[in-house]
């Protein structure tokens, strides 16, 4: 079965659309965040869908070069750099959408055995991609190259303390990893921009979850 990576966005679109007013009156310089996180998925979800034979590299390469061009939408600037750093990584670990999703799922399962056995040989390079384009998007953000190799110890270690930090605040499995991604993004730094990363993430990850039994007959 092909999966396609518009729904998702759109799904990210759909829960953003539900509380684009709280989110606009959280921005308290032009009370346009809620719209404009909502033209952010709208767009990247009409690209995925009118690019449906590309691979997820070159779709979210491609999202990227489109919110570029929203001049008028800063928050369009940051999700545009991070979309270039994931595509960057998923290219670099040949990455399908079938591998992330399946990743995602076994994830976001509260037993541990069923996870384990849900998860892919290639789990590891899933998980190392995810890392390494949040890292890239945090180096960019701060005016570094990228490395080719973004992952070290220090920033691993930053990892674990955000999920632990989020394991914390609590939440189901899926905002606990919104909140540690968001946590390790450069949207942690203006706050309504991390609250409504939250919620996009979140979104991103459950809207995965009807595909289960469908991609792996293993659930």
């Amino acid at each position: 079965m092909k999966v396609e990576l518009a729904p998702y966005f759109q799904a990210v679109g759909d829960v953003l659309r539900q509380n684009q007013d709280s989110l606009n009156l959280a921005d308290s310089f032009n009370q346009n965040h809620g719209d404009h996180m909502v033209e952010i998925f709208d767009i990247a979800a009409r690209v995925a869908d009118e690019n449906q034979e590309t691979n997820l590299a070159e779709s979210m390469e491609l999202a990227s070069r489109q919110l570029t061009l929203q001049a008028q939408n800063e928050t369009a600037q940051v999700y545009a750099n991070g979309l270039l750093q994931m595509a960057d990584q998923f290219r670099k670990y040949d990455i399908t959408l079938e591998e992330l999703v399946i990743s995602v799922q076994a994830a976001l399962l509260e037993d541990e055995e069923r996870r384990a056995r849900m998860a892919l040989p290639r789990s590891g390079e899933v998980l190392k991609a995810l890392a390494g384009g949040l890292a890239g998007w945090s180096r960019a953000a701060n005016h570094q190259v990228p490395a080719a190799n973004p992952l070290n110890m220090g920033i691993l270690f930053e990892f674990g303390m955000a999920y632990l930090q989020a394991k914390q605040r609590g939440g189901d499995r899926a905002a606990i990893l919104a909140d540690a991604a968001a946590s390790v993004s450069p949207l942690r730094e203006v706050p309504y921009r991390y609250d409504s990363a939250k919620l996009a993430i979140r979104a991103f990850l459950l809207a995965m979850l009807p595909e289960m039994s469908g991609l792996n007959g293993r659930s």
